[in-house]
């Protein structure tokens, strides 16, 4: 049996994380995306490039669908300690599933400690917390010092979005119609962020690759970004993800900053050339 094991649903983008410890354990739970009658299971080994271009080809209607809880709970098995970090519950109800995904396995296992955490987030943000989640329970500290610590971390963590479209967000009830409306034409990008409860939200409109990278950075400092570790996941896009970590080295030559391609329910909804980042404040 595992000590622990980091669970984390497919609003993440991590596929695996690197450890010596063989206490530790990554579990991935994957969503689902609906292509007309095609289901997409989100999981490590899923071709980005070849969804994206059925995606991007398609004329059928298209969703997202979350894990069922006898799915989180077979997750959740073979280990002492279990951390969770869902997409949103916002966005999504893989939340819900696998807080009744626990309550299945705490029948079943009635000495188990499993936390949840609603990241209030998706993509990159979830990727720190997973993260900070294994450097965690590396150090043998226990489960409650383990959560208290993460709640912690949490509160000085946040996201922003750089997107060219957001038609799957709102064809899928994420966004207003309205918000569509103002990007997608001239050039135009969306730089957005999150609000504390966990929806998405316009921060500001740019127009041209350059300055909406300019804009984002500023964003990221609004938010009292001030060198710390950054989190960038990407559609199949390295240039801005390499071009965007380039300014901030600039500005933050120690900042440490991971890139990676996005999971394919982040594709989905960051579309095209988007582009989430994750970072710590203060």
């Amino acid at each position: 049996m595992k000590k622990w094991k980091i669970v984390v649903d497919s609003g993440s983008s991590i596929r695996e994380i690197e450890t010596t410890n063989q206490n530790i354990a990554l579990e991935i739970v994957p969503l689902m995306i609906n292509i007309g009658n095609e289901v997409f299971v989100d999981s490590a080994d899923l071709d980005i490039a070849n969804f994206l271009s059925e995606l991007k080809d398609t004329k059928q209607k298209t969703s997202s669908a979350c894990p069922s809880p006898e799915v989180y709970a077979q997750r959740f098995e073979g280990a002492e300690n279990v951390i969770c970090f869902t997409i949103s519950s916002q966005l999504s109800g893989s939340y819900n599933s696998a807080s009744l995904g626990k309550d299945n396995t705490l029948e079943r296992n009635p000495n188990a400690n499993i936390h949840i955490f609603d990241s209030r987030s998706a993509g990159s943000e979830m990727d720190l917390l997973a993260k900070k989640a294994f450097e965690l329970a590396e150090t043998e500290a226990d489960f409650d010092t383990v959560v208290k610590e993460l709640n912690a971390y949490h509160d000085n963590l946040d996201i922003a979005f750089l997107l060219e479209s957001v038609d799957n967000l709102v064809n899928n009830g994420r966004v207003s119609k309205i918000l569509g409306q103002m990007i997608g034409l001239l050039g135009i990008r969306l730089i957005g962020n999150r609000t504390p409860e966990g929806t998405i939200q316009l921060a500001h409109k740019s127009k041209g690759q350059k300055r909406a990278l300019k804009t984002l950075i500023n964003e990221l400092k609004s938010k009292g970004y001030n060198g710390g570790e950054i989190e960038v996941s990407h559609v199949l896009n390295p240039d801005i993800a390499n071009a965007f970590k380039e300014e901030i080295l600039k500005e933050y030559p120690n900042a440490k900053i991971t890139t990676r391609v996005t999971s394919a329910l982040c594709s989905y909804y960051a579309e095209h050339n988007g582009m989430i980042v994750g970072f710590e404040t203060n």
